[in-house]
């Protein structure tokens, strides 16, 4: 009896962040976040802020996207009072070792301790793969 009311517990809090995820972006609040494509600097600037200022920063796998030549891992990032897709750079060495393929059975998947390194250049900062323990799926 346990086991069932563990796994309804389950299913409800599955659907209920689901729903949470697809609905997020299209109901933003944020001004910058809302109004800007998400692969844009004024976007990514603007998550990335708000994601150093949240203490508690959820990551879903979203997709792997290459631009002009440059891997990236787009992830959807949930804080207490914002959501975003965040585009991550990935290295040639990462991108072939990297476990997230281009396959959409990982989309969805939670990434837990994804980290990243903000990289300076002449054109701006840019963010960085840098490693992740484990996936949720």
């Amino acid at each position: 009896m346990l086991s069932r009311i563990t796994f309804m517990g389950m299913v409800v809090l599955l659907l209920l962040s689901s729903c949470q995820e697809s609905g997020c972006h299209k109901s933003q609040r944020n001004q910058i976040l809302g109004k800007n494509q998400y692969n844009s600097k004024e976007y990514q600037a603007e998550l990335y802020r708000l994601i150093k200022e949240s203490p508690d920063v959820d990551y879903y796998y979203e997709m792997r996207e290459e631009i002009f030549g440059q891997n990236y891992l787009v992830v959807s990032a949930y804080g207490d009072a914002f959501c975003g897709k965040l585009c991550i750079i990935i290295s040639e060495e990462d991108a072939r070792s990297i476990k997230l393929q281009d396959s959409a059975g990982y989309q969805g998947a939670q990434l837990i301790g994804l980290r990243y390194k903000e990289h300076k250049t002449d054109y701006g900062s840019a963010l960085v793969y840098d490693s992740l323990e484990y996936i949720v799926d």
